[in-house]
């Protein structure tokens, strides 16, 4: 059914279920499998309200001597990826209070308290980054390490990731700061995370001397990318879209991007992403079109 309807739709219907079980009204049943659908169609929504409902339902079942569902932790799961849809203050507040609880009863001794997951965790990341509570995320970080829920590559991307999408003056020193964090717990990084952080410097707004910074701060991971041979087509169109963003000029840019679209073109990976940023500049590097061996290894190259 969820494939077949709309998020949205899905998620109101799961909604209205859930109030009615909510209510006391015997005739309504739910199980396990239930439980589980009705959360998942929550979790896909993108409204706060919808999320609220996810975290209801599940509080309502730890508590209910009405029904009888194992609870675990990947339905818990499905709680913080409902938030996760929702980049506001609000949602970073209650995902935060939702896993603040479940920690301090487990803490307090409570061992029956389900904890989610390091994707339950990593979910609950994307909301507090991208509102800049980053120093709430580091903490959560530390608290699951502590549970021993060890965080993964994709822990480190969903908060890297939540730094784009809006502007802000402090992305590019958040995700610097995530990313050394990274660097700590693993030997090697792939170039997705690479990418994401260079992405997060893009996105700086502000003063000059602020997105200057950002700028250095993408070329700093740019060149450890390549050093450590993790980059690719798109890290090269991201640093391009970086100088695009922050630097003041047209001819600041050139000289920016002309060296790096030189090493790009070497390498055989200007692809579509490369070419798109490269548009706006007000004069073409390469004029007419580019050169089949220029993209060549390019994986987002267009057939």
């Amino acid at each position: 059914l969820q494939s077949k309807v709309n998020p949205q739709r899905a998620a109101s219907v799961a909604s209205s279920y859930l109030t009615r079980v909510m209510s006391n009204d015997d005739k309504i049943f739910i199980d396990r499998i239930g439980l589980y659908t009705l959360l998942r169609a929550l979790s896909k929504s993108n409204k706060f309200e919808d999320a609220v409902m996810a975290r209801k339902a599940w509080e309502w079942m730890e508590a209910s001597d009405r029904v009888n569902v194992n609870l675990t932790s990947e339905a818990c799961n499905l709680v913080t990826i409902a938030y996760s849809k929702n980049r506001t203050e609000e949602a970073a507040a209650e995902v935060l209070s939702f896993l603040s609880e479940r920690i301090h009863r487990y803490r307090q001794g409570d061992e029956e308290t389900v904890l989610p997951t390091k994707v339950g965790f990593s979910a609950a990341f994307i909301p507090l980054c991208a509102t800049n509570r980053t120093n709430d995320a580091i903490s959560l970080l530390k608290i699951m390490k502590a549970l021993n829920i060890e965080p993964d590559v994709g822990s480190y991307i969903s908060m890297l990731s939540a730094f784009a999408g809006r502007r802000t003056t402090n992305g590019a020193v958040q995700a610097q700061k995530v990313f050394h964090l990274m660097k700590e717990d693993m030997e090697d990084v792939p170039t997705a995370a690479f990418n994401a952080a260079i992405n997060a410097c893009a996105w700086v707004s502000g003063s000059p001397i602020v997105q200057r910074k950002a700028l250095v701060v993408a070329f700093d991971l740019f060149e450890q990318a390549r050093k450590e041979n993790s980059y690719d087509s798109v890290t090269f169109g991201l640093i391009i879209k970086a100088c695009m963003h922050l630097s003041r000029d047209d001819d600041s840019r050139m000289k920016l991007i002309k060296p790096v679209f030189e090493l790009c073109a070497e390498e055989g990976l200007v692809g579509s992403m490369v070419e798109r940023e490269m548009r706006h500049l007000a004069s073409r590097i390469i004029p007419g079109k580019t050169p089949q061996e220029f993209a060549e290894n390019a994986k987002d190259n267009k057939d």
